[in-house]
């Protein structure tokens, strides 16, 4: 079991860590980071789309620092989970739901992140 937390952990702080770079990336210099190969090269993740619904369009500071505060209240999350909160179980499974918007390369990273919390919850 212990094991299953540390994978869950170490998922969580590559994918949120990387959220929260390209943020802070795209604050400091004005644009995000992008695949340069395959269908998606050149291009920003499907979840411009949902930030322009949402009246942040990505070139704007707001969701800017929008994917700063996302990637580190997930951070946050996993510390809670790491010291054996149990409300923080559900708030890493929402915010790794939340973020397969994100990008569709890190799909099958934020799918395991759910599994895995799926079998530590069934382990508990």
């Amino acid at each position: 079991m212990k094991g299953l937390r540390v994978a869950v952990i170490l998922l969580v702080v590559l994918e949120a860590g990387w959220i929260t770079f390209d943020g802070a990336q795209a604050l400091r210099t004005g644009g995000y980071l992008k695949p340069r190969l395959g269908a998606y090269g050149g291009r920003v993740g499907e979840w411009t789309r949902v930030a322009s619904v949402l009246g942040a369009p990505p070139s704007s500071t707001r969701a800017k620092w929008t994917l700063i505060g996302y990637g580190i209240a997930w951070l946050c999350a996993a510390f809670a989970f790491a010291r054996g909160a149990g409300w923080a179980w559900w708030v890493l499974f929402v915010f790794a739901g939340g973020a397969l918007w994100y990008s569709i390369l890190a799909v099958p990273l934020f799918l395991a992140q759910m599994l895995l919390l799926i079998a530590v919850r069934r382990d508990t």
